[in-house]
């Protein structure tokens, strides 16, 4: 699962819950969603540490973040359905 079809997953989820579906949300697959963005955010550190070039490192560095803002939601939504 790509970064971008982690965030897709996690924008039906959000989608499910705004419909009053929540109950659809299996806590597992929010679970897959947040260990594969932590995968990407590791993956994205380590190519961070060996770059040395100004403009590749703010490009990692807006990655990154855009990550763990994703990570955010998707806490917040496991939370939600009642998986702290």
């Amino acid at each position: 699962m790509g970064l971008e079809s982690a965030v897709e997953k996690l924008d039906k989820y959000f989608k499910r819950l705004e419909a009053g579906k929540a109950q659809k949300i299996k806590p597992a697959h929010v679970e897959k969603v947040i260990q594969k963005l932590e995968a990407k955010a590791q993956l994205l550190r380590a190519e961070l540490a060996e770059t040395d070039k100004a403009s590749k490192k703010q490009r990692l560095e807006r990655k990154l973040e855009m990550v763990q803002e994703q990570q955010d939601r998707a806490r917040w939504l496991e939370t939600k359905i009642g998986n702290p």
